[in-house]
């Protein structure tokens, strides 16, 4: 308990310079060179609070005590950071970006490049492989041992995540398609059931996986065994809420739309279509 309280912030350079510099650009591209260049129409002010509140989510993640916690003692709260990163920062981004934006940012890229970063294979193997890969104790450990492996790793969190999440909560682009919503919801379906598997993995083990854990301090009463435990469980949980939100919205969705437009499923039956004649 005695080191609980010594737990303080890290501001680490790295982190509060990237999200200054993210938040920066963001403001430019939706403010003065939107205005300069035409690009669209300014985002809802909605989307704008969810960008924030992403970055202000990941920068808690990591910068917050939870980093110190997770990074010297929990490895529950390692996963607490894990899932801000990979659960609602990524998906928040992407629900803060108006079309135009990705369009303007993918311009950049050669558009199959931008096609296939994007398809539901790849995405699902972004997503799930990322958060696969460094959960192999042999990986894990070698991210707590050095300091530029770990950062690598939460970028490709990061990265991952908004990859993966690009069918789920990306914004209408003129370059990239995205899936109808019944492919979605498949593709939601299958991402639940990966992270089910990890997380069933790290919740049943019944010895500790990860070496650097079971060295560690130990704080609130919990053996490395318990603390695993509880770890898989706040993977578990809070990702299969939020992935079952996502895909209830998604049918909601569809099914508004579907039933708002009546008529133009009415035309695309080709049974109308010749009856019309």
């Amino acid at each position: 308990m005695k080191e609980l309280m010594q737990i303080g912030w890290t501001w680490y350079p790295s982190v509060v310079v990237g999200f200054s510099i993210w938040t920066v650009c963001y403001c430019l591209a939706i403010g003065p060179l939107r205005r300069h260049f035409s690009w669209g129409e300014a985002p809802r002010l909605i989307q704008q609070m969810a960008f924030h509140g992403g970055t202000l989510i990941g920068l808690l993640a990591l910068v917050s005590p939870l980093d110190r916690l997770g990074d010297e003692y929990l490895f529950s709260a390692h996963m607490v950071q894990h899932l801000l990163l990979m659960f609602f920062t990524s998906p928040l981004w992407l629900a803060g970006m108006p079309g135009w934006l990705v369009d303007q940012i993918l311009t950049k890229l050669p558009q199959i490049l931008a096609g296939k970063i994007t398809a539901l294979p790849v995405a699902f193997f972004s997503f799930v492989g990322v958060m696969w890969l460094w959960h192999i104790p042999a990986f894990f450990n070698l991210a707590q041992s050095d300091e530029g492996i770990h950062i690598f790793e939460h970028l490709t969190f990061i990265g991952g995540a908004l990859i993966g999440w690009w069918p789920i909560a990306g914004p209408s682009s003129t370059i990239l398609s995205k899936p109808s919503a019944p492919l979605r919801m498949i593709y939601i379906f299958f991402v639940t059931m990966a992270c089910t598997g990890l997380a069933a993995l790290i919740t049943f083990s019944t010895s500790p996986l990860y070496a650097f854990y079971r060295q560690a301090p130990r704080i609130l009463g919990l053996s490395p065994l318990e603390d695993q435990h509880l770890g898989g469980l706040l993977m578990w949980l809070p990702s299969h809420m939020i992935l079952l939100l996502a895909l209830g919205i998604t049918f909601l969705i569809w099914f508004q739309r579907d039933k708002n437009h009546p008529a133009d499923k009415l035309a695309s039956n080709p049974r109308f279509r010749s009856e019309s004649r």
